[in-house]
């Protein structure tokens, strides 16, 4: 970071965090007491946001950070966690949102009274604005929907000397992440890959479960690294970089490990995934949702390809995430602030 990074932040600590009424009374204190033109909020949306903006005049930017309606999926988890919860779900609301749809409609709801609210709302790809504007019959005039990505930073000295390592790296939560999904494959093509390894960084409630799980399938050349402050010193060894999530918005795993010079193998849950990693076979590789067998052979294809064949693969998606340099992105937050202010003017 610049070295005068004290003079351009200022940090506000907001107090009572669980209590939504209180928490939305500090942050409007804060936006009078420093007379804030424009409020970000990534992911949520905040309580009472129209009493916010009409005692403040602060302009509302909402910055969805996972795919469009991904509420969708939490909707359906909390509904599972905790005993009461649990009870509730086995005697009442499993068949109610069994298919999804009706976890769907809700998340909708949510978005759409959040569109309506705020003065901009960005999202992580061209695909995620034309999805949303779609399911929510927005109309083209009318829409104020920003596509700004998240930002990548250029590698310096990018290793192409590659370990024959296959690599996950995340936070290890069963219902989204599904590592389960990844040990199952491994466990398929070991075998064939005596010279392979799966290294999985990261920690995370489904922990002891996986390990658990690697132990009954009888996984070789596995390792549990844990939670690491440095994961790039993974990422310059790693020749692939794994992920077998239920949903994704923007992944970071796939995007540092582009920048690192990795070849990054996912399903195609959504149209984030398929950016990063497009063109299929030139900038990494997109699996059918979820189709375990297409990628344990996906991942034999990788490991079969000659070492200039790999390194070609690799400096295509270097090259791919210079595009998303901390400039890039930051122009585009600066143009939409501009806009927000001379607006407001």
């Amino acid at each position: 970071m610049p070295e005068d990074i004290d003079r351009l932040i200022t940090i506000r600590l907001i107090p009572s965090q669980a209590i939504q009424s209180v928490r939305s009374r500090h942050i409007e204190k804060l936006l009078l007491a420093d007379n804030i033109d424009i409020l970000v909020s990534v992911g949520k949306s905040i309580h009472n946001i129209r009493r916010i903006k009409e005692r403040t005049g602060v302009k509302i930017v909402l910055a969805c950070h996972g795919e469009p309606f991904w509420q969708r999926y939490v909707i359906t988890h909390r509904r599972q966690k905790g005993g009461l919860r649990s009870l509730m779900w086995h005697l009442y609301n499993k068949k109610r949102f069994a298919d999804g749809s009706r976890a769907m409609q809700m998340a909708m709801q949510r978005t759409m009274n959040d569109y309506l609210q705020c003065d901009a709302y960005t999202v992580l790809c061209d695909s995620y604005k034309r999805e949303m504007m779609v399911a929510l019959a927005i109309d083209q005039a009318d829409n104020h929907i920003h596509v700004i990505e998240n930002p990548e930073y250029p590698v310096e000295h990018v290793c192409y000397m590659k370990e024959k390592m296959i690599l996950f790296c995340g936070r290890l939560e069963n219902w989204s992440k599904r590592v389960d999904r990844l040990l199952r494959i491994w466990s398929t093509i070991q075998a064939s890959l005596p010279e392979w390894c799966l290294t999985i960084v990261g920690d995370g409630p489904a922990y002891k479960m996986l390990c658990d799980m690697a132990k009954e399938l009888r996984l070789e050349r596995i390792s549990f690294e844990g939670h690491q402050s440095n994961v790039a010193r993974y990422y310059e060894k790693a020749s692939i970089v794994c992920l077998t999530s239920e949903s994704e918005g923007w992944p970071l795993a796939l995007t540092e490990a582009q920048a690192q010079g990795c070849i990054g193998v996912a399903f195609g849950a959504t149209s984030g995934i398929k950016e990063i990693l497009s063109p299929h076979g030139e900038c990494g590789f997109v699996i059918s949702p979820f189709d375990e067998q297409a990628y344990a052979e996906t991942l034999m294809h990788i490991a079969a390809l000659s070492q200039d064949e790999m390194n070609a693969i690799r400096k295509n998606a270097v090259e791919k995430r210079l595009q998303y340099a901390p400039h890039f992105i930051a122009e585009k937050w600066r143009l939409l602030f501009d806009t927000l202010t001379t607006t407001s003017n």
